[in-house]
């Protein structure tokens, strides 16, 4: 999440899975033991999530940014290639191919909060003019599942997949905030990572946080992932208590105040209480077809 003038994303590998054996653990999941993971898997997949973000480079910029030598960069493209997940343009820069699109529509067809939460952050950057993110949980991460970007000239910018532990940005402390105890110690054992000054590192402070966020139903964070940003956050329940995903705004401080931050927490909380509708009952009708149907039963 980068507050950026011309609206460009920041180069990150670590957001996008980094490629060395050490920064990879946080790209897959704390979850995962590393016994279990495979190392060069973990670096082809680190480099196509290189492709995904930065879509303009070629062998030679994606070699120095994953630290791994050109002979071992073209090898894993070429059969990244093979299986249809990068594509080689004509100026020798690489993108994502058809088939990690095949496997991104995929992958949203399983997750319905995607979709049912679709025309609720449409309807929150239209009301706001900021960027939106849908968010859900991976183990001790927060992962961007879904993105509305803001259209003004001075927003933040954060890619789909774009990941952070849960003690940073208002998204990640209600998941803390409803996953229960045991979420929090979990996190705690595997150490708080300041990602700015104003990053929670201490575990007392982080819980006095986390416990008013439960009794506001709703997160405001301020610079404590991205120097200069902020994020108002809504949890979206599945039932009640049982948080699965949260709705988030986020902007540059230059532009958040008292008023906004109070227009924006209301806004935020009701397009979660909207997204959780919709996910519990389902989309809405059509215009008219609830009438349809009447007008078809009474016909039968």
């Amino acid at each position: 999440m980068s507050p950026d003038p011309e609206g460009a994303s920041r180069p990150a590998a670590a957001a996008a899975g980094a490629v060395d054996e050490t920064a990879g653990a946080d790209a897959a999941g704390a979850s995962t033991p590393a016994r279990y993971r495979i190392h060069a898997l973990d670096r082809a997949l680190g480099i196509l999530g290189l492709v995904a973000q930065r879509p303009d480079l070629g062998l030679q910029a994606l070699a120095e940014r994953s630290h791994t030598s050109a002979s071992q960069v073209l090898k894993i493209l070429a059969t990244l290639e093979g299986h249809g997940l990068v594509a080689k343009g004509g100026d020798k820069t690489y993108r994502l191919g058809y088939g990690a699109l095949r496997l991104g529509h995929q992958a949203a067809r399983l997750q319905p909060v995607i979709a049912l939460a679709a025309p609720v952050l449409d309807e929150l950057r239209e009301a706001t003019g900021e960027s939106v993110h849908l968010v859900v949980r991976d183990g001790l991460d927060a992962v961007i599942a879904d993105v509305r970007e803001s259209t003004r000239a001075v927003r933040v910018v954060s890619p789909v997949g774009e990941r952070t532990r849960l003690h940073a940005g208002g998204s990640g402390k209600l998941f803390l905030a409803y996953g229960g105890p045991e979420l929090m110690a979990w996190l705690v054992r595997e150490g708080l990572p300041a990602y700015t000054e104003l990053s929670d590192t201490d575990p007392e402070l982080l819980r006095i946080e986390v416990d008013r966020s439960r009794r506001q139903g709703v997160c405001v964070a301020i610079g404590d992932f991205e120097p200069g940003a902020f994020s108002v956050a809504a949890p979206v329940f599945e039932s009640p208590g049982r948080m699965v995903a949260a709705i988030a705004l986020a902007g540059p401080l230059s532009r958040f105040d008292s008023a906004i931050e109070r227009r924006y927490r209301v806004a935020v909380r009701q397009a979660g209480e909207a997204a959780s509708r919709r996910l519990r009952s389902g989309p809405e009708p059509p215009d008219g077809a609830a009438g349809a149907d009447a007008s078809a039963d009474e016909a039968g």
